[in-house]
């Protein structure tokens, strides 16, 4: 028996379907994530799971009850809710939010016990908001307030949170505080979350389940290691130029339409930022010779005018070797990233070599001193700076 259950569901207002055949189905714990572009139904989706929007059809059961014919109190005790909407209210604090999510537990009088004050405090516990429970909510930094309303449907104990859009607006540390948070719900407290998200680099890091969303119909649902690929993203996104890696997370530029003047030596991830600031002054680079099990290879395809790449764990082939000596020959400029020539990477001390032979000006990030005449740098900036002038002339 599945603990929730969303079966042929058709959401959307009055009659007019926004999602169509929508079915979804999770254990208890699981978390699933919505996924897809701004106005394709996930927020819908959400508020029809949550009844704030009447289900067109289809049904949805938890623990083989029908949340349609339950009460809004019975309802509220199966799923607390977090949506996008700001609340704002007056003279109260933050404790005083949070022990709004007792509502569904207490007597007609709403009156607190011992054991509910517990819980509260527990929540607030959960999601590290001792030092905000006395404050006044309204004052409350927008990542503050989201903590607070986590605490607040933690609070309501019931068997399913859902969240819409949980990480909009907030900075780097509240996302990864909030997402911590729903880890440790989920694995320690067996919630069952709900919850739909702009980042694509974070689904993978959290999610069960992917439910991911395209002009109104179902792309595909699964877990996120199935569902989440460079093709689905690119076809439900339309992202005709740019490149989205799913396997780095990482969003890139098209590349630039200027003449290839530089060839980088890379590997183990040093390269990279080094791609990045080329293309972003629109100079185009060659880069190898790279290993395709490389931390740089994904970015290098991306960016660059040519990769010379070898396959995983075995010697640099000559092949591959001549290839890149074509494309230095090419080059006004060669940067050596500072990657180690130790072991199977040796070859590309012999490029670094071959491009001083050929007096080709070679710019170099490493520390050691290797008895080459190369020119060492501190930064990137300022080796970028030398080939803009290079650019330029």
């Amino acid at each position: 028996m599945k603990f929730l259950l969303g079966k042929d569901l058709r959401v959307g207002y009055q009659k007019r379907i926004v999602v169509d055949n929508v079915n979804i189905d999770l254990n208890k714990g699981e978390v699933l994530c919505l996924l897809g572009p701004n106005g394709c139904g996930k927020s819908t989706i959400l508020k029809t799971i949550t009844d704030h929007v009447k289900l067109i059809g289809g049904s949805i059961t938890v623990m083989e009850k029908d949340l349609n014919h339950l009460s809004n109190r019975e309802r509220a005790k199966h799923m607390s809710v977090v949506l996008t909407e700001r609340i704002s209210p007056e003279m109260m604090t933050a404790e005083d939010v949070v022990a709004t999510g007792r509502y569904p537990h207490t007597n007609h009088f709403g009156k607190l016990t011992n054991h509910d004050i517990k819980i509260i405090n527990e929540s607030i516990k959960i999601v590290n908001g001792e030092e905000l429970k006395n404050k006044e909510f309204k004052y409350l930094s927008d990542g503050e307030k989201q903590r607070i309303m986590i605490a607040r449907a933690i609070c309501q104990e019931a068997d399913i949170m859902v969240l819409d859009e949980p990480t909009s607006f907030l900075d780097i540390k509240y996302k990864v505080d909030l997402l911590n948070i729903i880890k440790t719900l989920s694995l320690e407290k067996s919630q069952t979350i709900i919850m739909s998200l702009h980042e694509i680099e974070l689904v993978s890091k959290i999610a069960d389940k992917v439910l991911l969303i395209k002009d109104g119909k179902i792309y595909n649902y699964g877990t996120p290691e199935d569902v989440i690929t460079d093709e689905a993203i690119r076809e439900v996104y339309n992202l005709n130029s740019g490149y989205f890696n799913t396997t780095m997370g990482n969003v890139e530029l098209p590349k630039g339409s200027s003449k290839a003047k530089v060839f980088v030596i890379g590997g183990g991830g040093r390269a990279t930022k080094i791609y990045r600031a080329l293309h972003k002054k629109d100079i185009g680079f060659y880069s190898g010779i790279l290993f395709k099990n490389d931390m740089d290879y994904n970015i290098s395809n991306a960016l660059g005018h040519k990769t010379i790449a070898e396959d995983a764990f075995i010697d640099i082939s000559s092949e591959k070797f001549n290839e890149a000596k074509f494309f230095i020959d090419t080059s006004q400029v060669l940067i050596d990233s500072g990657v180690s020539f130790k072991g199977i990477g040796k070859a590309n001390y012999k490029l670094l070599q071959y491009a001083l032979e050929k007096g080709i000006k070679v710019m170099s990030l490493r520390k050691e001193d290797l008895g080459l005449n190369f020119i060492k740098y501190d930064s990137i900036s300022s080796m970028i700076n030398e080939v803009m002038s290079l650019k330029d002339s």
